[in-house]
């Protein structure tokens, strides 16, 4: 079964921000909608997906069917019908932008993508459309109860994204191409400055300067390793291979000459 997403605010009848039940009238639409919620209950995604689907087809003036629709979408995520729930969720925002079930179809639609992420150094076009989906939510819905997920999957996607970034370097590095890995390297620095692969993108800048022979670019790297994460095991790497750094010292001359630096590789 796939990874279980919050489901709450007020799709279910009995899910809701108060303590009263819900009791629905015995119409059509809500015994199909109770049957559906039976299967979804009972894990018969694929069946709870098609009883939804038949208020939204049968009653669209329905007032349940805006939730069915979502219902709909959720059954065929858990069913693994991926590009199906995706398909559902774009025609639900389209014809709801802001309605009152569409921050969680945006939530839903980002996690639609956010499961497929492959694994790093794989095309990264699905972590950048989860990425999208989940800024869009963050941005439209700031004090959504899914705010607080998305920013946190936010955070990984980017690490993911940068990790795909580092391999793509590290391989250009590998294969004696030190100045395209150099533009991935700086790429990195640019985008995903709250990441966990700075340290050794860092170090792995500093390996390609040397490469090229560019001693001082290569002393810059270190130094800004060292003084942004003097304790790291890529800090303790980086001083191993750059023996001499009596050229640079911490005056004037040198602060600007960071400061250049850090311009020139973040713009």
């Amino acid at each position: 079964m796939l990874l279980q997403v919050f489901f709450c605010i007020l799709l279910l009848p009995n899910c809701s921000n108060n303590s009263k039940t819900v009791i629905l009238k015995e119409t059509k639409d809500t015994q199909i909608f109770i049957k559906g919620q039976s299967f979804l209950k009972s894990n018969d995604y694929k069946k709870a997906a098609i009883e939804f689907d038949k208020i939204y087809l049968n009653y669209p003036f329905s007032s349940l069917a805006p939730r069915a629709e979502i219902m709909t979408a959720y059954s065929l995520f858990q069913d693994n019908q991926i590009n199906e729930a995706i398909r559902k969720l774009d025609e639900f925002i389209e014809m709801n932008p802001t309605g009152e079930h569409t921050q969680y179809a945006q939530y839903l639609l980002a996690m639609s993508y956010y499961i497929q992420i492959p694994d790093a150094g794989k095309d990264p076009m699905l972590s950048e459309k989860a990425l999208k989906y989940f800024k869009i939510l963050i941005t439209k819905f700031p004090n959504s109860v899914y705010a607080k997920d998305a920013k946190f999957k936010i955070n990984y996607i980017n690490n993911s994204l940068a990790q795909n970034e580092l391999l793509i370097g590290m391989f250009y590095l590998k294969n004696n191409s030190p100045a395209s890995s150099i533009k991935r390297f700086q790429a990195i620095i640019k985008n995903y400055q709250t990441t966990s692969v700075i340290p050794e993108t860092l170090y792995r800048l500093c390996e390609a300067f040397l490469m090229l022979g560019l001693k001082e670019e290569a002393i810059k790297s270190s130094l800004l390793l060292s003084y942004n994460f003097p304790d790291n095991e890529w800090t303790n790497l980086s001083k191993n291979i750059i023996k001499d750094t009596s050229e640079l010292d911490e005056n004037e001359g040198f602060v600007n000459s960071i400061t250049d630096y850090i311009k020139k590789i973040t713009n």
